[in-house]
């Protein structure tokens, strides 16, 4: 017998995030049982064609209708009144509803399900509190907050201060607003944002699901018998992936700073323990990919490090591929980190801060290394040239734990099983 489900997001589901976040609900879907018959409703506010619309509609095996915004958030941004979010209770977008004769719709369509995508919608969710709702975060927001708040960067900025501290509470006041009915689940891809959320609103009924990883080369197919991969020679190539931005900017400094002062430094190692890095150069060159990196590029340039910036890559998959290991110094966030997942997936070796890792099923010194401060970055880096193969297979380890627990196909069962 066939389930009803009916999608209601803000951004149109893609097989990449496009202009937000978008990429979720298409990989959870693509991979639903065939009796799963499925219409969703978009609000489109990515801006996807509708000629990509259609073809989206074909992978998905759905029906995709395209919802207008209200008028009041058109005019918002065509006045350039968005100062005006301030002064509201909460989040704006949890002011969006669907129209009359959209709700009669979905009230006639009746859907065994109606899930959610995106936090802020939780004026829709409220618009059918007799349905079964399944309100997917991603993320818990005001965690956001709670962590940004504690950074040295934002302390060090009253105004960045308060109004971090404004945002988290317009968000924990939304989210204390999930209902706790019986009918509705919140599920969020990270754990510490499943209790934060439990412990602003303990009676909601919420879970954590695995982030599913998107994309792998074609030829990816690990296996205990396979040969480990090798990594590059003579010189062995780093990539640091995703935009330069406030979730990167503090760490990223703090590591690029190192790379150039280690550089810097005449003879091995001097008073202070610091080894010459003309060894590392000699082995390692650095790509960076993404936009807004210009400044570090040209320091490591000029220290003498190779290095090669590309701000957009066609086929992002293939690009970093070409890579043997990903450092990945993000300095906030929550959830589970889509870029990490995709270098893992994908064969490389992965080293990140403690946020970068979260929520993702590797283990440090095992299938990943984990790192707190950027001296250990250092010390990795002169470690894997005196015992690659031991990087090398801790590579694989990461992969392999990767394409097993992070199966799209896998936690599309689970999530439909709820």
């Amino acid at each position: 017998m066939n389930q009803k489900l009916l999608l209601l997001t803000y951004n149109t589901p893609s097989a990449e995030n496009i202009r937000g976040a978008s990429a979720l609900p298409f990989h959870l879907l693509v991979e639903r049982d065939a009796n799963i018959e499925v219409e969703v409703l978009s609000f489109n506010a990515n801006g996807i064609s509708n000629a990509e619309i259609e073809k989206i509609g074909q992978q998905l095996h759905a029906k995709i209708h395209c919802l207008q915004l209200p008028s009041w958030y058109k005019w918002m941004f065509k006045l350039h009144l968005l100062f005006l979010r301030v002064f509201l209770r909460l989040p704006y977008l949890c002011y969006i509803r669907l129209s009359k004769e959209w709700k009669c719709w979905v009230n006639e369509y009746s859907p065994d399900v109606i899930w959610v995508y995106g936090e802020e919608l939780l004026g829709i969710v409220k618009q059918f509190p007799k349905s079964r709702r399944l309100h997917l975060g991603p993320d818990t927001e005001s965690l956001y907050y709670y962590r940004m708040m504690g950074q040295r960067f934002v302390l060090k900025s009253t105004m960045h201060f308060w109004k971090c501290a404004l945002m988290y509470r317009k968000y924990a006041r939304m989210e204390r607003e999930f209902p706790s009915d019986e009918n509705y689940t919140y599920l969020a891809v990270g754990e510490e944002d499943v209790c934060h959320l439990r412990h602003l609103n303990p009676k909601v009924r919420t879970r954590f699901l695995i982030h599913p990883h998107y994309e792998v080369k074609d030829n990816v197919n690990p296996n205990p018998n396979d040969n480990v991969k090798k990594f590059h020679r003579p010189k062995m190539k780093l990539l640091i992936a995703g935009r330069y931005d406030l979730y990167m900017q503090q760490e990223a400094d703090l590591l690029m700073e190192r790379l150039v002062a280690n550089a810097n430094l005449n003879g091995n190692p001097n008073s202070n323990g610091n080894r010459n890095d003309d060894f590392l150069r000699s082995h390692y060159s650095i790509t960076f990919l993404g936009k807004g990196w210009e400044k570090h590029v040209k320091a490591l340039h000029d220290a003498g490090w190779g290095v090669n910036h590309i701000t957009f890559a066609p086929d992002y998959i293939e690009e970093i591929c070409k890579h043997d290991i990903q450092i990945t110094p993000i300095t906030i966030g929550t959830g589970t980190k889509g870029k990490v997942l995709d270098a893992l997936a994908n064969g490389l070796l992965v080293i990140g801060t403690p946020y970068a890792m979260e929520n993702i099923a590797v283990e440090h010194g095992v299938s990943c290394i984990e790192y707190k401060y950027p001296q250990e970055v250092i010390d990795i880096l002169h470690d894997i040239l005196i015992s690659r193969e031991k990087y090398e297979t801790m590579a694989q380890a990461g992969q392999k734990s990767v394409l097993k627990f992070h199966d799209r196909c896998l936690l599309s069962k689970e999530l439909f099983s709820f």
